[in-house]
Order: C-alpha cells, then structure tokens, then sequence
C-alpha cells in the first residue's frame, strides 16, 4: 500500500511540475517538423529535377535527330565507328545497327545528365541509374506513302537519391530513391529533299544603295555586295545537287525579283513605276497659308509632284500627303484578287529620280522566273538594275507577292507528283527607312498596313495555293535590314509580319548568312512536334 501511495505521489509531483514541459512538446513536435523539412526540401528537389530532365530529353532529342544516325548507312562518323561491340550485343543485328544504338545511348545519357548531375547526385557518386527509350523511324504520308522524313519519340527516367534519407524502416524520410520520369518527347527532322521553293527577292534599290555599309569612302557599295549575295544564292538554289551532307535541292526551285525604290515596276512595263495601292480620289487638308481654310488635292496633282523638282509643298508635307491618300482598307482587302498577273493602279508614272531612274526604262528591275541552270540568267538581269530614288518598301512586297501567285506550269512539279507542297518566300531587304528625302519625309504607308493585317492577308493568299492533302508549307515572309539599325514604328512593324525571320546584317557575310538562313539553307538540326508520329511499315 505505501509502495502505490508513493508512485501516486511522484505522478502528482511530475504533473504539477512544469519545467521541462516545452522540452517534451518540442521533442514531440520535432517529428512531425522533420517529415515537413523532408517533404519540402526533397519535394521541391523532386519537381525541379523532373524539370531539369525533361529539358535534358528534349535537348537530346533534337541532337540525336540533328546527328541522325538512324538514316546512317556507312560507318564514317567517328563517334559511331568507336562503339565497341561484343559478340552477345549483336545478336540478329549487323555490327553498325548495334554501333548506332550504343551511340544514341551515348549521346542521350551524356547530354541528359548534364542537366541534373551533379546538382542531384552527391560529388563523389559514380553510380548513376538511368535509363533511356528512343525510337526513331520513317513517317508515312497522308495517302500511306513513305516520306522521307524522319521522326523520333524518346523517353527515360533515372532513381534520383534522396537528400533526407533516414533509414529503412523510417517512415520521416523519401525512399532512398525516386524514380523521377520525363515525359516522352516527339521530333522530327525533314529530308525531303525535293520540296520546291519558290523565292522572290523584294530587294531595295534606293540611290542609298550606292554608298558603304559604314557610309565611308572606302569598301564596297553595298548594292555590289547584294548583287554578290543574289548571286551566290541564285547558285545554289537553281544549280547545286547537294549543299551540305543530307540536303538535296530541287530542280524545281525558281527565283525571281522585285526591285523597290518610291514604287516599284510590273514585270510587262520597264519604263513604269507602281504605287501598288488602292488610292483615295482626293483629300482634304489644312491649307499652308490660311489655317482657317482647307485645301482638297486630287490624286493627279499628287502625282505630277513625283520626281519633280518645281513643287508647293516640301518633302515632309508630302510624305503625309501620301500617307492619308492610301485606302488601307481597301489595299488589305485588294490582296484577295491576286492572281499573278500584273494590275491596274491609279497612281502609274514614268521611272523618275524618285523611283529607279530615267535611265532604267528599259531594264526589267521585276522578274520572274528563273528556274534549274538558269542562275546565270538571274545574274545578270539583277546586275543590270541600277539603284536610283527614294524608299517605300511595301510597293515591291505588294508586287512580289502577286506575282508570287503565279505558279510553276511544269507538270512534274506539282504536289500530285512530288509528294509535297512548294514552301514560297518572300525576302525583303532595305538599308534605311520609308522615307522620300530625308527622316523629316518619313513614309508610314508600310507600318500602316502592316499593322493593319497586310503580312497575315498576303501569307493566307499564298497559302491558299496550298494542296491540302500533302504536308503544308507556310509562307515564310523575312526581312533584312542591311547597313542601318532600325527603330522606331517601321522597325516595331516590320518585326510584327516577320516574326522570328528577322535579320540586321552589317557586312556581306551577315547577309548572306541572313538570306540562307530565311531561305532555310542551312540544314534543319531537327525540331519538335506535339503528337505522336505515325511511322511508315511494309
């Protein structure tokens, strides 16, 4: 009895005794603060690593479709020829089947880990677990053919180590590791090397074409370097079989030119200027001398002031003249009639010190078309166009896209017989602003009706010649701004209708390498898809 009196007394005393109660409720808490550090440090590594891996697949992705080793039938590559290969891994499979697959293992695993390791795994662990899936095959067409395309899907995962692993029975802490998984990735890569294109060169022959790149004395004048690029490009797209290892030109690539200074000429009239636009019969404006009275101009007198060196208003007045003289609507709604062939515009004049020079008359600076061997041709009909004038730049884009409407006649150059659609190009180069004399005659037509749907109107007008069933190529629409740093709205507006196809060059390097890389010379590494791809089996 004395020994339960004693143990009811020592129960008593530790109840009313306080000291130490906060240590006995932290020590209690204590579990549950670790499970909370757990999930949050191992949690958030946990989603940042799947991350990281998933954009570690995806990059690999793209550089095993860039290295493409599945199309690869000999064994000249360095990288695949050193595979080693035992007598068990072959199997069923030629020595270069398995060589290849070793080295998309390679190639995957290196880039991959370098996006986790070593943030993931600790510094001095070798042992990595992962493990990756590629499957790469031959695409089938709309009709079940064969294309010549090719298409790969990878996925993969790896055990990630824990970063609060407490032991095996611990129910605190993450498994020792987790298996984190990527979410399977589609590319692609086209080798179809016989898609067509169809490029129209709407190129800038303003007098300011006849000085340097750097405005200097000394180089050369920057229409000579164009005439240099065209020339290299004309080449390679109408004579070269093969400009780089797994790229094939058409032979029923063409190439023509529009040339643009204040308007720009139709392809059957070598004496005429164009200000391809749907004009205004008149307008009404503040008269210079009496601000209390409004002048109406019709478009004849505007016009007879074009080359003119006897006119009532300066160059600026101008410029602002013909900027409310355009209908914008009506000029966006004008591009459903193209049909390839030239039109009727109100605003026609004779080549003039504005637009090409009197002395061009009869030089053809528009031309269509020049197809397989006839670059020479191309050559030298563009040397020939002198550079003369002021500058609007939209004049040669709304030309050279209706003229871009005329497609080629040859039979065997349709999509019923290629198998695929021709890509169209529009490329425009300019070295300076729309403007008449100087930046006080600044043009806003161009900004105007870029901003108002002219690039979107002229790309789906083109796109309709599209045959729906074979794979669509857009059209692509660059531009380059040669020897001048562009800002302001034209830059803003030129950047809106070409999106990633804008270029600045400032020697003939860059623009060549901007032409081709508009163009789409330079060979596709490969890109990514959003669904599945549908293979092609016998």
């Amino acid at each position: 009895m004395m020994k339960i009196k004693n143990y009811t007394a020592l129960l008593r005393r530790f109840y009313r005794n306080e000291r130490g109660a906060y240590t006995v409720m932290m020590a209690i808490m204590s579990f549950g603060l670790l499970g909370i550090v757990a999930l949050t440090v191992d949690g958030s590594g946990m989603l940042l690593d799947k991350a990281r891996f998933s954009q570690g697949i995806e990059q690999a992705g793209l550089a095993l479709m860039a290295e493409n080793n599945y199309s690869r039938t000999n064994e000249e590559h360095e990288d695949v020829l050193r595979q080693i290969v035992t007598a068990d891994e072959l199997g069923s499979k030629t020595r270069l089947e398995v060589q290849k697959e070793k080295r998309d293992q390679e190639l995957i695993r290196g880039i991959v880990r370098h996006y986790y390791y070593p943030s993931t795994y600790f510094k001095d662990s070798k042992d990595i677990k992962d493990d990756y899936d590629p499957i790469c095959g031959k695409l089938k067409g709309p009709n079940g053919e064969q294309l010549k395309s090719i298409a790969c899907e990878i996925s993969g995962k790896f055990e990630r180590p824990s970063w609060l692993y407490l032991g095996k029975n611990n129910g605190l802490s993450f498994a020792k590791t987790t298996t984190i998984n990527a979410n399977k990735i589609y590319v692609q890569k086209n080798l179809d090397e016989i898609i067509p294109i169809d490029l129209m060169l709407v190129t800038d022959l303003s007098g300011s074409m006849n000085s340097t790149v750097s405005g200097g004395r000394y180089g050369a004048d920057k229409i000579d370097i164009l005439r240099d690029v065209v020339s290299s490009i004309a080449e390679e797209l109408l004579e070269q079989n093969n400009t780089e290892e797994g790229k094939i030109i058409s032979k029923y690539n063409r190439i023509g030119f529009t040339s643009f200074a204040f308007g720009a000429q139709q392809q059957s009239n070598s004496a005429k200027c164009y200000l391809p636009y749907e004009i205004k019969p008149s307008i009404t404006v503040r008269n210079n001398y009496y601000y209390d009275y409004y002048t109406t101009i019709r478009y004849s007198e505007l016009l007879s002031y074009i080359g003119s060196s006897q006119q009532r208003y300066s160059y600026a007045t101008l410029a602002q003249f013909f900027d409310l003289f355009v209908d914008y609507d009506k000029t966006i709604k004008s591009i459903d009639s193209f049909n390839g062939k030239d039109s009727d515009y109100l605003m026609t004049f004779n080549k003039n010190s504005w637009c090409l020079g009197s002395a061009n008359t009869s030089i053809n600076s528009t031309y269509i078309w020049a197809k397989k061997n006839e670059s020479a041709n191309l050559i030298s009909r563009f040397n020939w166009v002198q550079a003369t004038g002021a500058t609007l730049s939209s004049s040669g884009l709304l030309i050279g896209a209706n003229l871009l409407m005329n497609t080629n006649p040859d039979e065997e150059a349709q999509p019923s017989k290629l198998g695929v659609n021709t890509q169209r190009i529009i490329l425009v180069l300019s070295d300076g602003a729309d403007q008449i004399n100087d930046t006080n005659s600044s043009l806003n037509i161009t900004s105007n009706l870029i901003n108002q749907g002219m690039c979107e109107k002229i790309k789906s007008k083109l796109d309709s010649l599209q045959d729906k069933t074979y794979l669509e190529q857009p059209t692509r629409i660059g531009f380059v701004a040669f020897g001048y740093g562009p800002s302001g709205t034209q830059k803003a507006a030129w950047e809106k209708c070409v999106g990633k196809y804008y270029y600045v060059a400032n020697d003939k390097e860059e623009l060549l390498k901007s032409f081709r890389k508009i163009i789409g010379l330079v060979e596709e590494v490969g890109h990514s898809i959003y669904q599945p791809p549908t293979y092609y089996s016998n």
